[in-house]
């Protein structure tokens, strides 16, 4: 039987809007079916969201997500929520959307083909162009609409920074224009959120999102808890509690500012998994010390996030030192996943350090962090990068393009399937 977590939630718009045109998005890069619905109803301003839903796979005794069944439960679930998605919004041939989008890639290949063969099933019944999507391309792109927490803040202008941060992917990337991308650090193993749902795992700690989960648990510690922690030093094994966790790529053995700048996640869990065994082979861990390991290991993938990004800024700034990638930057963005965690937006405001000839001060940097409903996969963020694909390309995809499973974010356009859009057609979808 299947075993599934269902979240719907659709948001209306109140009052009479000029519709330009619609654009009906669906994402099946992993384990999230989901739905939603734009509307482009001004030409320079961000798409106004009419509603979308998610259904997500249950994984949590399974310990993590497994492919096949991950496309199983797209194969079951997709179709069903399109369905009842299309007809709460009047969607059918007779009044269809003006534009379809879906994530092309990254991702796992079954459940993007469940997603495209669904998206390619609509595109010919509707007559309807096409836009096969990139999957991070769409987490940056949720920058550009309007922010719950930060009302009256602009949408980022080119050159900016992002930090891509989810269970699949961990990278500081400059992007220059919607094409022009360089990805200043990437990870060397695994992703931050999945060296967080590991950790978490080897914990104890249980749910469907782990690093959610291990997020809540530590965000419940007493405050004079925490307050202790904090001055505990684990650079060795000489504390109360007899755990060493040290910044990976910090030592004699590492450059201070090394010719390739990379994350590195995958220690902390085999660190964690030996600090288990050797203080706890029979028995679980204690309440007191199981917060304590919580707190560090979650403060501290986080300051080596921080500590990379530092290195960074200085390899590409402006001073002698730095080669001056970062010329004209002022908007940061963080978004994915982990990008939803209250700690991490905290230490990139406070802690992040800029060189002095950057002529850049931390209170320069504008800081765009997503609601936090669009941090996690959602249908939403595929249809906004569809639309500036639309819009600032003016290409789609044809019907015969297949999933990526990897496809680097510098290659955006440097995959089969792209057909350019002529100008009659861009005409009759944009309706301006």
């Amino acid at each position: 039987m299947w075993k599934y977590a269902s979240k719907l939630h659709s948001r209306r718009l109140a009052g009479p809007l000029v519709r330009h045109y619609r654009v009906l998005a669906i994402e099946s890069s992993c384990d999230d079916s989901c739905v939603a619905l734009l509307d482009k109803y001004l030409a320079h301003d961000p798409p106004k969201i009419i509603g979308q839903s998610k259904s997500t796979l249950n994984s949590a005794k399974e310990g993590g997500i497994i492919p096949t069944a991950a496309h199983e439960f797209h194969q079951m679930a997709l179709a069903d929520l399109v369905q009842g998605f299309c007809a709460e919004h009047n969607l059918n041939s007779n009044s269809p959307p003006d534009l379809i989008c879906c994530t092309r890639g990254p991702g796992m290949v079954g459940s993007l083909s469940a997603g495209i063969q669904t998206a390619k099933g609509l595109s010919i019944a509707w007559n309807r162009p096409l836009i096969g999507v990139h999957h991070m391309l769409g987490h940056v792109l949720t920058a550009i609409l309007p922010k719950t927490s930060q009302p009256d803040l602009a949408p980022p202008r080119y050159p900016y920074l992002s930090l891509l941060c989810s269970g699949g992917h961990t990278m500081l990337v400059l992007l220059k224009s919607i094409t022009d991308h360089k990805i200043l650090i990437n990870t060397s193993d695994i992703a931050a959120g999945d060296s967080i749902d590991k950790c978490a795992r080897v914990l104890g700690i249980e749910g469907n999102m782990r690093g959610k989960e291990l997020e809540t648990y530590v965000a419940n510690i007493p405050e004079e808890l925490k307050a202790k922690f904090s001055k505990i030093n684990t650079s060795s094994a000489d504390n109360e509690f007899k755990l060493q966790m040290r910044l990976p790529l910090k030592g004699p053995s590492h450059l201070k500012v090394p010719d390739v700048v990379e994350f590195v996640f995958s220690q902390f869990q085999s660190t964690l998994q030996r600090f288990k065994e050797v203080n706890f082979p029979d028995q679980n861990i204690d309440e007191v010390t199981k917060q304590f390991v919580a707190y560090k290991i979650q403060e501290t993938i986080f300051d080596h996030l921080i500590d990379r990004i530092n290195i960074s800024f200085f390899k590409h700034g402006l001073s002698k030192n730095g080669d001056g990638e970062l010329a004209g930057v002022r908007d940061f963005i963080c978004s994915g996943g982990v990008a939803a965690n209250q700690t991490l937006r905290k230490k990139l405001s406070e802690n992040l350090t800029y060189d002095a000839n950057l002529q850049l001060s931390p209170d320069d940097m504008v800081f765009h962090f997503p609601d936090i409903a669009l941090c996690t996969d959602n249908a939403v963020m595929i249809g906004t990068a569809g639309i500036e694909i639309l819009e600032n390309l003016k290409v789609k995809s044809d019907l015969k393009f297949l999933p990526i499973r990897r496809w680097p974010m510098n290659e955006l356009l440097d995959v089969d399937g792209w057909v350019v859009v002529s100008d009659a057609e861009f005409h009759e979808i944009r309706k301006f």
